[in-house]
């Protein structure tokens, strides 16, 4: 069985700084089979980290589309689906491109929570490391309607990818991998993201809000802000510049 993390930002993603090549170096050292590039609204980073993976790292190509209803991941395809469409709309076309459906971290609190039940998806993320109330009550709802399950990091640093993901046998291949989810033929392995590396997100956003971003927070600075915020000690990390 190999290990698929199956949701994985990379720069492209606007509210991301995640290198491409740090992306795929991550990857490979954690051992991971394969990830699916899922970035906002684009899949301009998954030729980039095809060309980047080599033979050792499968790249299954996707999308995570801002639908009107919420957010839902296109695994399986190389073609943009329009993003504030109805779910159901973004379903099928991402359908329509040869791939599934996934309903994206649903029933969570940050974002728009009811996107599985506004249309008849392929699959839905039964875990996400970002999620830490949620998971379970996703998995349980799969399980009552007997849905297909995904899981992943929904990394958008290098150092959470390969936090969660799917145990999957056969062939490393986007064909086979999207059959094995669809027949029911995974397992779900994961760990919830570091809460300084939330905290790191949580900054990030608020230094950033209305701008376009150049460098990202670091766990490390992240924790040393919060603590320096109630008068402790802290630690100060450097940041990293974008690719």
């Amino acid at each position: 069985m190999a290990k698929y993390d199956l949701h994985v930002h990379t720069s492209y993603s606007g509210d991301c700084i995640s290198p491409v090549k740090e992306v795929v170096k991550a990857a490979k050292a954690k051992g991971l089979r394969g990830i699916a590039i899922t970035d906002h609204d684009t899949i301009r980073g998954v030729e980039k980290s095809r060309k980047l993976s080599g033979d050792e790292l499968l790249i299954i190509p996707g999308i995570e589309v801002t639908s009107k209803d919420g957010h839902i991941l296109g695994l399986g395809i190389d073609e943009s689906v329009p993003k504030g469409l109805p779910a159901a709309e973004t379903v099928d076309r991402i359908r329509e491109l040869g791939g599934i459906a996934v309903a994206a971290h649903p029933f969570s609190f940050c974002a728009k929570p009811f996107v599985a039940l506004k249309a008849e998806h392929d699959a839905i993320e039964a875990f996400n490391s970002r999620r830490y109330l949620a998971n379970h009550l996703v998995r349980r709802f799969a399980e009552l309607k007997g849905l297909p399950v995904t899981a992943g990091s929904d990394a958008h640093r290098p150092d959470e990818v390969g936090l969660a993901g799917l145990e999957i046998g056969g062939e490393p291949s986007v064909d086979n991998v999207l059959r094995k989810i669809k027949k029911k033929e995974v397992s779900i392995f994961g760990s919830h993201l570091p809460l300084r590396n939330y905290a790191s997100r949580v900054i990030f956003k608020i230094l950033h809000r209305g701008k376009t971003p150049k460098r990202e927070l670091p766990p490390a600075f992240a924790g040393g802000f919060l603590l320096q915020r109630r008068g402790l000690p802290g630690d100060h990390g450097r940041s990293r510049d974008a690719e």
